[in-house]
């Protein structure tokens, strides 16, 4: 794709294609300055010749300038693209929050039951306890009436 810096002379201006960049001044947004970004062209060896928008200010000795960057080729469908994967990622992530969310509150209720499991079994295991020598003291009390009846018995 071959790139046409803009220029004010008519025999220039009409020899752009229609794949190059071309927008008027006044379609031009402003950058973070409040200040109409400038038309530059990249020239990183990924991203050589393509146009972007920056602050004007950019390279400027001794000028403050903000960070505003925007490609400037009209790739909206790649952009449209990533637009989609984006919402797409955000509409996961939502997703993935809620069952987060209800994977929380399921592990609330099943401590609460585990607890409540805990609790039971410490009183069975009271009442086991609580059996076992309520047997004894009855085995015990039935040795001592036979012991007192062998006694009664034995004593007439």
């Amino acid at each position: 794709m071959a790139f046409v810096q803009m220029s004010s002379s008519p025999s220039l201006s009409s020899a752009m294609t229609s794949s190059s960049f071309a927008k008027p001044a006044v379609d031009r947004p402003f950058c973070y300055c409040e200040v109409p970004a400038t038309l530059r062209y990249s020239h990183t060896g990924r991203n050589p010749g393509r146009p972007f928008l920056g602050c004007s200010k950019y390279n400027t000795e001794g000028l403050p300038y903000c960070k505003f960057f925007k490609w400037a080729d009209g790739n909206h469908e790649y952009e449209l693209q990533l637009q989609e994967c984006l919402n797409e990622l955000l509409r996961s992530q939502r997703e993935l929050k809620k069952k987060l969310d209800d994977m929380k509150k399921t592990l609330i209720q099943l401590c609460k039951r585990v607890e409540e499991t805990e609790k039971r079994e410490l009183g069975l295991q009271k009442q086991k306890v609580e059996n076992c020598r309520s047997r004894r003291l009855l085995g015990l009390y039935w040795a001592f009436v036979v012991i007192v009846s062998c006694y009664v018995v034995l004593c007439r």
